[in-house]
């Protein structure tokens, strides 16, 4: 495993959150969901033999889960995690050369890698969106339970004094 692409992947986080004008704990926070993000998807591509795209799912997985985590116990959005750590794997290579190969009338090569290109970018929309969605369910379910449960010791309360 490379650990210097993580540590790139890391400052890289860390300085587009600096942009985002993010600082103290949330700038770290980032920075290290953008390293976890690439580990993860170098430890699924390169280490286990994923496909590509699989790897994107799983990382968008793990940054969506851990800026889930952070932004409740910090009381803060997940999307200031979250953006900034999807840096790393934003696929801004396979744009780039999808264009070059049309402007070179390479238009076979274009294809395949704008295919490749739209893959990995709905590949990390679908990661955060399941992760994202049974987060929101859950909470919803908490928060339903609860006034579920007060409810029914009103409702206790009211038929033992006859209200």
């Amino acid at each position: 495993m490379n650990y210097l692409e993580v540590f790139t992947a890391f400052f890289a986080t860390f300085f587009f959150g600096i942009i985002f004008s993010l600082t103290g704990k949330k700038l770290i926070y980032s920075s290290f969901a953008g390293g976890l993000g690439w580990y993860t998807h170098l430890l699924f591509f390169k280490e286990l033999s994923y496909s590509k795209t699989a790897s994107f799912v799983i990382s968008a997985v793990v940054i969506t889960i851990f800026s889930e985590i952070i932004g409740r116990l910090e009381k803060t959005t997940v999307t200031s995690t979250l953006i900034p750590a999807l840096i790393p794997l934003v696929p801004g290579g396979g744009i780039y050369y999808t264009m070059s190969f049309f402007v070179e009338n390479r238009f076979s090569e274009a294809f395949d890698k704008g295919r490749e290109t739209i893959f990995l970018t709905v590949a990390l929309s679908v990661g955060i969106f399941l992760v994202s969605t049974f987060s929101q369910i859950l909470d919803r379910t908490i928060k339903y339970t609860k006034v579920l449960k007060k409810y029914r010791k009103f409702k206790e309360y009211k038929r033992k004094h006859k209200i």
